[in-house]
């Protein structure tokens, strides 16, 4: 909450305050652009599938694991891909 102990807030306050947590919002809103496959990868990696047992199962290369791993990461923001499957999990994704 915000409050001023000396006056109210003058409109232009307001709007910057506006401003800045509908910026922190939408920082903080999960992405809608991956895929079904991607989240598929992400949510196998979280459930402790290693990447031939993902390529195993979803009959694929590991080479394209790699990349719809790389491209959850990417959108997620992410550095790792086990902090990519802890984002999409904490976003409600997986």
């Amino acid at each position: 909450m915000f409050s001023r102990p000396d006056r109210e807030f003058t409109r232009d306050e307001l709007a910057l305050l506006f401003e800045g947590v509908s910026q922190l919002h939408d920082q903080m809103a999960p992405p809608q652009n991956l895929t079904c496959a991607e989240l598929e990868a992400v949510r196998m990696l979280r459930d402790g599938l290693r990447l031939k047992q993902i390529a195993f199962e979803l009959e694929i290369s590991e080479g394209a694991v790699k990349q719809r791993l790389k491209n959850a990461k990417g959108k997620l923001g992410a550095t790792t891909s086990v902090q990519a499957a802890s984002l999409a999990e904490n976003y409600g994704l997986i």
